[in-house]
């Protein structure tokens, strides 16, 4: 295992837990439904610093999301980069639009060790904040990322692995790989921050940890290709 990960840019934290718990043997998953939370639940799980989880889609999540909850679409990666950033024993609670997708997700989080969501609720985002009001932020593509740099100055916060970044990146951009994220908050420069990945999943993810830290953010939904064709000066070896 050792000399597996030695290959690796990064991996998972959860990979760490996954031995030990390998080792045990498999024991039979309660794949049964969470307890359910009411809109007051939830706001005490956020401010007993408890991670709650929105598993929409990440256009549908930038369009107006309960304050303080991350996002990790269920269309993509979910359980890696969930079991990645987390901290391991977080009690965690699923935000989804239907009771399938709760279960779907709990079937993918069993796989990484994480055997019990704490809680869950589905239906639709203002149900969960019951009358506090939903917040969102700005989708943009690259094109929206260079006109912008022509009229004044933005983060741009790169979130994409070493590797990728080494093969060539954004003239200026702060780096900051997703998944030191948590523990790296503070090194993101003040001011108004435009995230991007190489597709937009993980700038997603990265622009609810930001705006959940107070932080006025700007997902890139693009790809990362398209950067030279919209004008932007992409440095490479």
């Amino acid at each position: 295992m050792h000399e597996l990960l030695a290959g690796l840019d990064a991996w998972p934290a959860y990979y760490a837990h996954m031995a030990p718990a390998n080792s045990a043997g498999p024991a039979a998953p309660d794949l049964s439904p969470p307890a359910r939370a009411d809109a007051d639940q939830l706001r005490k799980r956020l401010a007993d610093g408890e991670w709650v989880v929105d598993l929409r889609h990440r256009v549908a999540f930038a369009d107006g999301h309960v304050a303080g909850t991350l996002n990790f679409g269920l269309d993509g990666s979910f359980a890696t980069y969930l079991g990645w950033l987390i901290g391991w024993g977080t009690p965690l609670t699923l935000l989804a639009d239907t009771p399938g997708q709760v279960a779907e997700a709990q079937r993918e989080l069993v796989r990484i060790g994480i055997d019990r969501p704490a809680a869950h609720a589905t239906g639709a985002p203002a149900d969960w904040a019951a009358g506090s009001g939903l917040e969102s932020f700005p989708r943009a593509t690259f094109a929206d990322l260079a006109q912008v740099r022509h009229h004044r100055p933005v983060v741009v916060l790169d979130t994409r692995r070493r590797l990728e970044v080494a093969e060539g990146h954004l003239d200026g951009a702060v780096h900051v790989p997703l998944h030191e994220l948590p523990g790296r908050l503070a090194e993101v420069p003040d001011g108004e921050v435009w995230v991007h990945c190489a597709a937009g999943y993980r700038a997603s993810i990265a622009a609810s940890l930001l705006a959940a830290a107070g932080r006025r953010v700007v997902t890139i939904d693009d790809d990362f290709d398209h950067a030279t064709a919209a004008g932007l000066s992409v440095v490479r070896p």
